[in-house]
């Protein structure tokens, strides 16, 4: 689908009806993930998205046990739960949605008290599964404009939600690379069944 193509529709979208990660890494508590779970909602869908509103499933915060300094960003959505008597299908290709969602949470990142690793999306209606690394999303999708001088939440959530909803026709291709065909039960089978890693012997080190 064309970028322009995705803008029209993003318009006409709008207008339906744990414990404590040790410093220095800041991360959620678990008095606190309720908070940052109803942030990454409010990033998702504005209160204007009624359309996104429809076919968001969930969205979770986990921390990935690969590196506990780091927590997911797990998204669940449904195309088929949309509703409208006028555009008929859901209009987003899948690509289209982990595109515009996984900018704003790129840019969300950039302010969140934690540090985020992987954007999973999960679409129920097809099986399709995907992952987005969100450090790689940064240098895609860096601040447009003016950003707002407060690193707030407040502050920054009408900014993300003005980002531009096309994509340069340059970044377009690293933004399909970066979706890598997995699931998160997957990545964390295959990180569980690899062999630990052992040292090499010291004479294949070159040390003489």
């Amino acid at each position: 689908m064309p970028r322009l193509g995705i803008f029209l529709l993003i318009l006409a979208l709008a207008g339906l009806a744990g414990a404590q990660v040790p410093a220095p890494v800041a991360a959620p508590a678990d008095t606190a993930m309720q908070r940052v779970v109803g942030q990454v909602r409010q990033v998702l869908v504005s209160p204007r998205e009624q359309a996104f509103a429809q076919v968001l499933v969930s969205a979770e915060v986990l921390r990935d046990p690969r590196d506990t300094s780091f927590y997911d960003v797990v998204v669940r959505f449904d195309p088929e739960r949309y509703r409208d008597p006028y555009l008929g299908r859901y209009p987003l290709t899948f690509e289209d949605q982990c595109l515009l969602w996984g900018k704003r949470l790129a840019l969300y990142s950039r302010i969140a008290s934690w540090k985020a690793g992987r954007f999973y999306l999960h679409d129920l209606s097809t099986g399709h599964q995907v992952w987005v690394d969100l450090a790689t999303a940064r240098l895609l999708s860096p601040p447009y404009g003016t950003p707002p001088k407060t690193k707030t939440f407040a502050a920054w959530l009408p900014y993300i939600h003005h980002s531009p909803p096309s994509t340069e026709p340059r970044a377009l291709g690293s933004w399909l690379r970066l979706m890598v065909e997995e699931s998160r039960d997957l990545v964390l089978y295959q990180w569980r069944a690899a062999p630990p890693a052992t040292a090499l012997p010291a004479d294949s080190l070159g040390g003489r």
